[in-house]
């Protein structure tokens, strides 16, 4: 037995009947719901953050930006950065 596999099973020990007495509520209501869905609301999330990030005015976003270019827009950063986590999220 490695040093994880020694380490996850001690967590596991000491921390899984108060985090199953905890989280059995959600965990039946979202068996129940299926997989395809927690994907498609994870990827909605992201979604919707990367639309209320473009709603803010420029102005707002980039106070302190040393230019004005496209570069140091950080609306345009943020939806780059977003892409990753639903791109994994959809194919995982």
């Amino acid at each position: 037995m490695g040093f994880i596999s020694r380490i996850s099973a001690a967590i596991d020990a000491t921390f899984s009947s108060f985090f199953q007495r905890v989280f059995h509520p959600m965990n039946d209501l979202l068996l129940g719901i299926g997989e395809i869905w927690w994907t498609v609301c994870a990827v909605l999330l992201f979604c919707g953050a990367i639309g209320w990030v473009w709603t803010l005015r420029k102005e707002y976003v980039n106070l302190d930006a040393p230019h004005k270019g496209i570069l140091y827009d950080l609306r345009i950063w943020t939806i780059i950065s977003m892409l990753p986590h639903i791109l994994i999220y959809i194919i995982f």
